[in-house]
């Protein structure tokens, strides 16, 4: 009877002792649950402080799923590409143009797509390999480069590796432009939550990954190569970003959109003027 007396008393104490830990362990979340939207604000505010402007992120929890992208051979398209003199090199197309598109650009022109229209004719007229599947996505004035993404899934790949890169003269002619393909695009699974253009901007933030007094000048969805294989590539979700500095110096940076990670192994430190090979 001593011994049923004990036992019963060690089990009325262990339930004791965990019910007091599983308590304590809700408690404790409870808090955790509670603290992030105060520490957003801080974030955000601390960035504000260190004259960093930010415009255009916001906390809209957007879904996008992980696609893979498998190489097609467009080496032998190169031929027929109409008033070029285009050439290939490890995966990269280089083009002359043997008519120089005019596009109608000053000097206090926005780099916005309407201001690209012809060019973006010219892309989907069939003078490009694939150019229908490509998308206008930045103009940079300084280096006179304006590039278009390829498409994936709608949103467009911005890691240097399925672009094409125009050059202007200065005459804002385009004569020439340098591509990449990387392939046709299938969707793996399904749709995954990521993390608010908001949440990747405070963990840019947080990794002194932004330069003080900069303005944020694009925030957007993009694909990014996230895994390598032999006969295709997994590319996965990622938060772009361009930040202008004060000696107007424009800056990359990207977090991974599903795991909120800065991608630091960055081909586009400095917004891209050439293609990584």
């Amino acid at each position: 009877a001593m011994d049923f007396r004990r036992s019963t008393l060690v089990l009325i104490l262990s339930f004791l002792f965990l019910d007091i830990f599983l308590f304590g362990t809700f408690w404790q979340m409870k808090k955790e649950v509670k603290s992030p939207l105060n520490t957003s604000i801080n974030v955000m505010e601390q960035m504000r402080t260190d004259g960093i402007t930010v415009t255009g992120v916001n906390t809209t929890v957007e879904s996008l799923p992980i696609i893979q992208i498998s190489p097609t051979n467009i080496e032998h398209l190169i031929s027929i590409l109409p008033s070029q003199v285009a050439t290939y090199d490890k995966g990269v197309i280089s083009s002359q143009l043997l008519a120089p598109i005019q596009l109608t650009l000053d000097a206090n022109t926005t780099a916005t797509i309407e201001n690209f229209a012809e060019l973006t004719t010219y892309v989907e007229s069939g003078s490009i390999i694939n150019g229908n599947q490509y998308t206008w996505f930045n103009y940079n004035p300084t280096t006179r480069k304006v590039i278009y993404a390829q498409r994936a899934n709608q949103i467009p790949v911005m890691d240097g590796s399925s672009q094409i890169i125009f050059t202007l003269n200065a005459n804002n002619q385009v004569i020439s432009y340098e591509q990449t393909f990387a392939g046709n695009v299938s969707v793996l699974g399904t749709n995954r939550t990521l993390i608010t253009s908001q949440k990747a901007m405070e963990v840019l933030y947080l990794a002194g990954r932004i330069p003080t007094r900069s303005t944020v000048s694009v925030v957007r969805l993009s694909y990014y190569k996230s895994l390598a294989l032999k006969d295709l590539s997994i590319y996965s979700p990622a938060w772009y970003v361009e930040f202008k500095q004060v000696d107007g110096q424009t800056l990359v940076r990207r977090v991974d959109a599903i795991r909120g990670t800065v991608l630091t192994n960055e081909a586009t430190e400095t917004v891209n003027t050439t293609t990584p090979q």
